[in-house]
């Protein structure tokens, strides 16, 4: 069986993408997303799927990204597959929530896919991310310094429902796959711009690969692994550890102060971040990492104290209580 076909597999066995239940393909044209989609309606019958195909016109490439709108249309014509598509202006959003190009894509991408998946009263949304999405999203966390949840990479499951079955699939097998069928599939020009930093990871890690052979991938591959199960072995002992020590207040996320700060400084950080999120502008972190490290050092010295993040989240300790808040909500 070819390892497009194996993964989806493994995906329905595990539970990924259940036995029987009504997913919703993210589809830009695009070789991964195609393969994704030739391959999930290959099996649906197999597995009970009832698919659906949502593409997002994110307003960037003009009459080329109208050509993938109606390229992704008219597979899911001869596919028999329902089909939605959502207009979004990508640079306007980033602008207006003052993200990078790459971040507003992203962001504007996921609203409207999840908006199609509400529409069909889907529950998972897949998308095609693959295993060199997988490397270049380590390469980047570990280029920016990022902690161990995004070195870790792309999760299989998020909690909103997407999920990602082919992140152990190689491009090049991906390629292979839609060549045997006789799939085309569309190019996007952007992913050439060396501005845009994902681009220049790409870039390196093909000539590397180039270079170096096959180990070269998959070397980093095992480093991305190691991580991924620590990553793993982090959140379960933050669900089991940490959690039950949040709870929500009136407009605040409430923590007890002392026993927070005993745990593990990685647990600390986990527990501060998932307290901040609800109060975070669309798209963006709710703290730096330098603001998250300021707020772990003074919650270790023990005294009350205030911080506020971007101007926008604060922390305040008082007693045995953090809590998390809007700057200028008011006090229940």
């Amino acid at each position: 069986m070819h390892p497009v076909l194996a993964s989806l597999e493994s995906a329905a066995d595990s539970g990924l993408m259940p036995v029987g239940s009504s997913i919703l393909l993210a589809v830009s044209g695009g070789a991964d997303s195609m393969a994704l989609l030739m391959g999930a309606a290959e099996l649906a019958p197999r597995f009970g799927w009832r698919l659906a195909v949502g593409h997002v016109h994110h307003g960037l490439r003009g009459r080329e990204a109208d050509r993938d709108l109606a390229y992704v249309c008219d597979w899911a014509r001869r596919l028999g597959l329902p089909f939605a598509s959502r207009r979004r202006n990508a640079r306007v959003q980033a602008l207006r929530l003052k993200l990078s190009p790459e971040a507003g894509a992203r962001h504007v991408r996921y609203e409207a896919l999840h908006e199609m998946a509400e529409g069909f009263g889907f529950a998972f949304i897949a998308t095609a991310h693959q295993l060199e999405d997988r490397i270049e999203s380590y390469l980047l966390a570990r280029k920016r310094r990022l902690g161990l949840l995004a070195l870790a990479g792309p999760r299989p499951r998020r909690m909103d429902g997407v999920v990602r079955p082919l992140l152990c699939v190689s491009r090049r097998q991906i390629l292979e796959f839609l060549a045997g069928r006789g799939v085309s599939f569309r190019r996007d020009a952007t992913n050439g711009d060396l501005s845009l930093d994902r681009n220049r990871v790409r870039r390196a890690l093909a000539l590397r690969t180039q270079r170096r052979g096959p180990k070269a991938l998959a070397r980093l591959v095992g480093r991305v692994a190691v991580l991924e199960s620590r990553r793993e072995r982090l959140e379960r002992d933050f669900e089991l550890c940490v959690r039950p020590l949040l709870a929500a207040g009136p407009g605040a996320v409430l923590a007890d102060a002392q026993a927070l700060s005993s745990r593990p400084p990685e647990l600390v950080r986990m527990a501060l971040l998932a307290a901040a999120l609800p109060f975070a502008r669309p798209g963006q972190p709710p703290l730096t990492g330098r603001e998250r490290e300021q707020v772990v050092a003074r919650l270790a010295e023990g005294s009350d104290f205030r911080f506020e993040a971007g101007r926008r989240i604060r922390f305040e300790r008082r007693g045995g209580t953090l809590s998390v808040r809007l700057r200028d909500s008011n006090r229940a």
